[in-house]
């Protein structure tokens, strides 16, 4: 199978696994009504989240094809754009609930993200490697 698309597979599988395990550790806690309280879902926290890492994974293919000696700068690049489009995403939810749920639960997902965002550019930087 193309590495590619083992990323790929690897990023769905991530994502939908920390997804399941996300939501019942909210539904065992029993705050699952505090989404009610705001604009946001878990749901679309993880949306957000797989679409954001599927474009990096995206334009890390991209440049590992095109210019593989710049991937390091280039993926460091991408994910500032990402946590920039986070922030963005997330600002009008801050300091809207006095637990802090909605920062908690976007940096879950955003670090599961970024997870996958650094596992899918180290195995591009491999395959590099493996190439000459």
């Amino acid at each position: 199978m193309n590495s590619y698309l083992k990323s790929i597979l690897v990023l769905l599988i991530v994502f939908v696994a920390s997804f399941a395990a996300h939501y019942l550790v909210i539904s065992g806690m029993d705050v699952v009504q505090y989404w009610s309280q705001t604009n946001y879902s878990l749901v679309g926290m993880y949306a957000f989240g797989f679409c954001s890492s599927m474009l990096v994974a995206v334009l890390v293919f991209f440049a590992n094809w095109s210019m593989p000696e710049k991937l390091g700068v280039i993926f460091l690049g991408v994910v500032l754009l990402k946590a920039i489009a986070g922030y963005i995403y997330v600002k009008d939810g801050l300091k809207t609930i006095e637990n802090n749920f909605i920062e908690y639960n976007f940096l879950v997902v955003f670090f599961i993200s970024l997870f996958v965002d650094v596992y899918i550019a180290f195995n591009a930087l491999n395959q590099v490697d493996k190439k000459v």
